[in-house]
């Protein structure tokens, strides 16, 4: 019995839900909510949401709960992930079992087995439950494989919380056999091994277990449940977690069970006045944020018992009528004991004596009351019933399978009412002898009992001075400890006032510092850039000075063979031609003065040839694309080398130097492309763009030489002449043999451009 009403109260305290993270649906919005989730994938979100539904709907409609498992557990399976198969089918096995329906449990806590099987972890969860099952249904058999099972696989994983908790159970199975001994032996090995742990779960089963069952002397069990509370505030016992956060045994409401415990222990004292508070605490704690929650009838039914303890009749009727209501179904068909045993009480209060034998009778029937405040077996209720209607003896057969109890917890409100109805009997009996013996008894009880809890008072009332004393002195050393900390904080804020000033001045001289750096390295670098820029103009000059140089001296050497040498040429071949006209054809002189003829004339045309080259005045005379043309024209005369020209723009007047050194540049193109490429065809492109010059010259000859180092002297002196112009030039081998020569961005004259634009600006 006492096994019983312990794990009962502890199932009574797994089931009640946290008011923190539930939310109350009505029928109608959950089936909307859960409509929405089936139609979304599932993925992690979603599965702890619809965990969170099918949780919180349990608590106001438990039938619409089940029936959402029993569709999503297989949905879930077919994604072959075992944890949340896990989630699903331990929580829906331990809310069956809590409701004592262990036989639709077993099936549930199988599959999950089967399904943790490959994750130790998962296992051990699983395995520790199926011991909880075997032990509420007391089933030894099952019990004991299961425990051994359990234990080996938690020990080959080291996991030390499953093993404390196999302990515990162990222990509070060997209650059963009267090992004393032993069962303590292992509640101490479940505390040693859970107090390292980081949750106090399996701490908070062990030190409740060995108090419920180490401890026979009821007084000793209030006080170690009185220092029970301290860890029942622990913060990883002060929250409930959701589905998804645990899976293996633990108390949800850890503080309501030993407040719960405690009003047991007070009612077995006979202490009603806080065995009433207790219960009211626990009530509080559990029932009031949770009004509809699946345990609710039940508790109400036990509040409705400890009333009628404190003799409040009309408040334990309105409990019982709130508790009829709530299970709603006939008074025959109410599952739980403890309804018949407050209804009991209420109709012997009232001289309905033959109903409180009916009520009584069928408490008997309905199993023990687990979760129930009161620890007085159901039979002495049904016994001083029998003895009030005469019945004796019934209430004599029943009283002797009660001696054990009594005798074994003599000193509390069993053995009281035992030997009170005992002697009751005796006494309708006649036997005066056992009466005055009984009799006895119960008054050495009584008073036994009436000390105590007059001592009790007491010691409650001194505890009171005390803590209002230790109050007042905590007020007291709070108040100094406030103007303490008032002047702490005065210094601190002066401190950091002077500190935060001298960072900031600290702070500034070092921008200050860092600037100065700063600008000394940009000055640095801008007389480094000028110098740069400097000798890069130098350079410029340098080079600009030399090619004028060489195009001052072309110029001299041109004019002198246009103006001097040429007029010479013609003087004497015209007396040359002069002379032969007067020489007979026959005569010896005649051929030779011809030759000197041919010979003056192709020196005359050398000497022309030779001076528009040095100074192209055909650009003066027909313009840059002209003197482009005609220098192909000439070329391909020799029929050995086809050169095509394209030339764009050089429409407007552009100053002579400019277009000198780009006939410079296409003509050292070509003299290449005839003297080294050996090619038969090749391509000149001179394009006149808004503010700069593209020259592109391209042949099909042999190409560069894949071991050329360097350029020669040609291509260095182009190379010159376009970096004076600010362009680039790029010589490339082509992959299908020649070579391809790009001169870009040389800059048009400044002034030139801008008489452009000046115009572009007047037509438009």
């Amino acid at each position: 019995m006492k096994i019983r009403q312990f794990i009962g109260s502890l199932l009574l305290m797994l089931l009640i839900y946290s008011t923190g993270q539930a939310r109350t649906y009505t029928e109608d919005e959950g089936k909307a909510a859960w409509a929405r989730l089936q139609r979304q994938p599932l993925t992690e979100a979603t599965f702890r949401e619809t965990c969170d539904l099918i949780q919180d709907m349990g608590q106001t409609n438990l039938p619409l709960a089940y029936e959402w498992l029993a569709h999503y557990v297989p949905k879930v399976q077919k994604t072959g992930n075992r944890r949340w198969t896990h989630i699903l089918l331990i929580n829906w096995g331990k809310a069956k079992e809590s409701l004592n329906h262990f036989d639709e449990a077993e099936p549930l806590f199988r599959q999950a087995r089967q399904n943790a099987r490959p994750i130790p972890k998962l296992y051990c969860d699983a395995l520790t439950y199926t011991v909880q099952l075997y032990y509420s249904w007391d089933k030894p058999d099952s019990l004991t494989h299961y425990l051994a099972l359990g234990e080996r696989t938690a020990r080959a994983i080291n996991d030390s919380e499953t093993l404390a908790l196999l302990l515990d159970f162990r222990g509070a199975s060997r209650s059963r056999t009267g090992h004393a001994e032993a069962m303590c032996a292992d509640f101490n090995e479940s505390i040693r091994l859970a107090r390292g742990l980081p949750t106090k779960y399996a701490l908070f089963m062990a030190r409740h277990s060995r108090a419920s069952y180490c401890l026979t002397n009821p007084q000793q069990q209030v006080m170690a449940f009185d220092s029970l509370l301290e860890l029942a505030n622990d913060s990883s016992l002060a929250r409930n977690p959701r589905f998804y956060e645990r899976t293996t045994v633990y108390f949800r409401s850890p503080r309501p069970t030993v407040l719960f415990k405690l009003a047991q222990l007070n009612l077995l004292l006979t202490d009603y006045e806080n065995a009433g508070k207790f219960a009211d605490m626990v009530y509080d704690a559990l029932v009031r944020p949770n009004p509809k929650a699946p345990n609710v009838p039940y508790f109400n039914a036990e509040m409705a018992t400890i009333r009628v303890y404190q003799g409040k009749v009309k408040e334990a009727r309105a409990f019982l009528d709130s508790c009829r209501r709530q299970f709603g179904v006939t008074e025959s068909q109410i599952p739980y004991s403890g309804y018949f045993l407050a209804a009991g009480l209420l109709a012997e209060h009232d001289g309905q004596l033959a109903k409180a034998v009916d009520y009584y009778k069928q408490s008997l029937t309905k199993g023990a009351a687990s979760g129930s405040f009161s620890r007085i077996p159901l039979e002495l209720f049904y016994v001083r019933a029998l003895l009030r209607t005469g019945d004796y003896a019934k209430a004599r057969q029943m009283l002797l399978g009660l001696t054990t109890a009594a005798t074994s917890n003599q000193y509390s409100a069993i053995g009281l009412y035992y030997y009170q109805s005992l002697a009751d009997l005796n006494k309708a009996q006649g036997d005066y002898a056992h009466y005055g013996q009984a009799l006895g008894t119960y008054y050495a009880i009584r008073d036994s009992l009436t000390n105590l809890n007059q001592y009790r008072a007491v010691q409650q009332i001194l505890a009171q001075v005390r803590i209002r004393d230790k109050e007042e002195q905590i007020n007291r050393l709070n108040t100094e400890n406030a103007a303490r900390e008032r002047q702490l904080q005065r210094e601190r804020r002066f401190y950091g006032v002077i500190i935060t000033l001298a960072l900031l001045a600290i702070v500034l001289l070092a921008l200050y510092v860092r600037n100065r750096q700063v600008r000394a390295r940009q000055r640095e670098a801008l007389q480094q850039s000028q110098l740069e820029q400097l000798e890069k103009q130098r350079q410029i000059d340098l080079m600009h000075s030399v090619m004028q140089a060489e195009e001052n001296e072309r110029l001299t050497i041109a004019d002198q063979l246009h103006n001097e040498v040429n007029p010479l040429l013609a003087v004497v071949l015209l007396n040359v031609s002069s002379a032969l006209e007067t020489v007979d054809n026959n005569t010896p002189t005649g051929p030779k003065l011809r030759k000197a003829q041919d010979v003056l004339a192709s020196v005359t045309s050398t000497v022309r040839g030779i001076s528009h080259r040095l100074t192209p005045q055909l650009i003066e005379q027909q313009g840059f694309r002209r003197a482009v043309e005609e220098l192909a024209e000439s070329i391909n005369l020799s029929e050995k080398v086809k050169i095509q020209t394209i030339v764009v723009g050089f429409k407007d007047a552009l100053p002579i130097p400019f277009l000198s050194d780009l006939y410079r540049i296409v003509q050292e193109l070509v003299h290449n492309v005839i003297r080294h490429a050996q090619a038969t065809e090749a391509t000149i492109e001179v394009i006149e763009h808004d503010q700069h010059v593209a020259i592109l010259v391209e042949d099909n000859g042999v190409g560069i030489p894949a071991d050329t180092v360097g350029d020669g002297q040609g291509l260095q002196t182009i190379r010159a002449k376009v970096a004076l112009r600010h362009g680039q030039m790029d010589v490339q081998r082509k992959v299908e043999g020649g070579t391809l020569v790009v001169i870009d961005n040389i800059e048009l004259p400044k002034h030139v451009v801008g008489e452009t634009k000046r115009a572009e600006s007047k037509i438009s």
